[in-house]
């Protein structure tokens, strides 16, 4: 059996009230009616390492885990290669920074 993973950015939307990871699930919850995409499609999440997102109780990640069972919450590679990066060298912080600008896709 030949199976295929597809990765897509499902949306992009500005959070309204805040930041807290309550207010993200709920953004993300949303979208996912609105798709009628199940939540329980989502199988990972790659998240940087703020409070809000990896908070034990109240980051998203956690709200995330209580309405998704056995998703597996990792740390963005490219996230930690630019926190290592950013002490390094110069050069190397801007070269990733590009990096981490297009895959959010910032760059003008």
């Amino acid at each position: 059996m030949n199976q295929e993973i597809y990765e897509e950015l499902i949306f992009a939307r500005t959070l309204i009230t805040d930041t807290k990871g309550k207010s993200i699930l709920h953004v993300l919850k949303d979208c996912f009616i609105e798709k009628a995409i199940p939540l329980s499609n989502i199988i990972s999440v790659a998240t940087d390492g703020t409070p809000a997102i990896v908070g034990r109780y109240r980051g998203f990640v956690s709200y995330l885990k209580q309405n998704v069972s056995g998703v597996l919450a990792i740390h963005c590679a490219i996230d930690r290669q630019h926190l290592v990066a950013k002490h390094l060298s110069v050069r190397l912080h801007e070269s990733l920074h590009l990096v981490i600008d297009a895959v959010n896709c910032t760059v003008v």
